[in-house]
């Protein structure tokens, strides 16, 4: 179940063998019955039962693959493990559930040293915890699943203290009333800045900072980086390299990287005499694709101005318009490059109502707004 379209298709392939067994032979047909993906369940009055379901699923499998095995309680007084939980049916027929742990898990998690923020790592807690009390039919059970999760975090080097404030944070949320969302006025536009992790106490300053102020914007801090980033790399002092030889955009105006590189910001000019001459032909753009990209994509817009890709481009409307019958010879300039998008959209921005150029459109000036706070 690692890839994504796993789930999906063990849902497929379990549909038409139970389809064939269960649904047309009555002495293998369960009440009740159901799968999550590839895991069914069921409930039957005795083991050989059980068996004969599964046996009769994997029979109508056209490629042989299909292998269930049968997990039915010794006793009446034993739980049956299925998924995150362990299932139990007691003598008056109530269904009793509580969290269970594979024996073939290891201990390790999320470690109390990890190189995560320390929100992270509370909520992770809290997930685990809020779990526990999901899948426990009591409260005798909560107590059960709650000190799995007290050894396996234990085992991580969280302590008694820690997850004693976190158990008593979840009880005075669940003590208050939630606010309601009328008391809160949604902003027009909303921005996600992202920084690196400052530190664990200085993040939630920020973030009430921005809450103070009014600010629309989320706080959003990323992990810095690591030691794997520079030990996974084979050759981390090597330099970045263009991959061809012949490259239009390593001989580029202003240009320090190569071909490959991402975000940006570019000059295009018309390469005929009369705009040259006349200071005409000028486009500011940006591009969150390779770079290298640029220069046979104008020319290729400028030869076809009136294809349907091509039309709504900016040089294919300038050739349309002043050169419809010369080869057009567009020259790059790569001024800046940025390292996200809302720097992108705003060094294109700043350029365009000083030099005016023709081919662009004003949608590049009501663009950074979507990104500025």
């Amino acid at each position: 179940m690692g890839a994504r379209p796993a789930p999906p298709g063990a849902i497929i392939k379990m549909w038409k063998p139970e389809k064939n067994s269960l649904h047309v032979d009555s002495r293998t047909s369960p009440t009740p019955h159901g799968r999550h993906h590839d895991d069914p369940a069921a409930v039957t009055s005795n083991v050989r039962k059980a068996g004969l379901i599964c046996t009769s699923i994997e029979a109508e499998d056209p490629d042989n693959r299909i292998r269930l095995t049968v997990d039915y309680p010794k006793t009446r007084n034993d739980y049956t493990p299925f998924l995150n939980m362990e299932v139990k049916i007691d003598k008056d027929g109530t269904l009793d559930t509580r969290l269970y742990r594979k024996p073939q898990k290891k201990l390790p998690t999320l470690h109390s040293s990890s190189h995560h923020p320390l929100s992270v790592k509370e909520h992770t807690i809290v997930n685990m915890y809020e779990t526990a009390d999901n899948v426990s039919s009591n409260s005798t059970n909560k107590h059960h699943s709650e000190r799995m999760v007290d050894e396996l975090l234990l085992n991580n080097g969280y302590t008694n203290r820690v997850l004693d404030r976190i158990k008593d944070r979840r009880k005075n949320k669940r003590s208050t009333p939630p606010r309601r969302s009328r008391d809160r006025e949604a902003p027009d536009t909303v921005t996600t800045p992202k920084a690196p992790l400052p530190s664990d106490r200085r993040t939630p300053k920020i973030k009430e900072a921005a809450k103070s102020l009014q600010i629309p914007a989320r706080v959003a801090t990323t992990p810095g980086k690591k030691l794997r980033d520079t030990l996974t790399s084979s050759r981390p002092l090597d330099k970045k390299k263009c991959p061809n030889n012949d490259c239009r955009t390593r001989t580029a105006p202003n240009n320090s990287g190569n071909c490959r590189d991402r975000n940006p910001v570019h000059e295009v000019k018309c390469g005929h005499p009369e705009c040259r001459q006349n200071g005409t032909g000028l486009h500011n753009g940006e591009t969150h694709r390779p770079i290298g990209d640029r220069p046979t994509e104008h020319p290729r817009s400028a030869n076809n101005p009136t294809a349907k890709s091509h039309k709504d481009t900016p040089l294919a409307k300038h050739h349309a318009t002043h050169h419809q019958d010369s080869h057009p010879n567009p020259e790059l300039k790569v001024p800046q490059h940025t390292p996200t998008t809302a720097d992108r959209k705003i060094k294109e921005a700043r350029p365009i109502p000083k030099n005016k150029p023709d081919p662009n459109n004003r949608d590049e000036q009501t663009e950074p707004r979507k990104h500025l706070v």
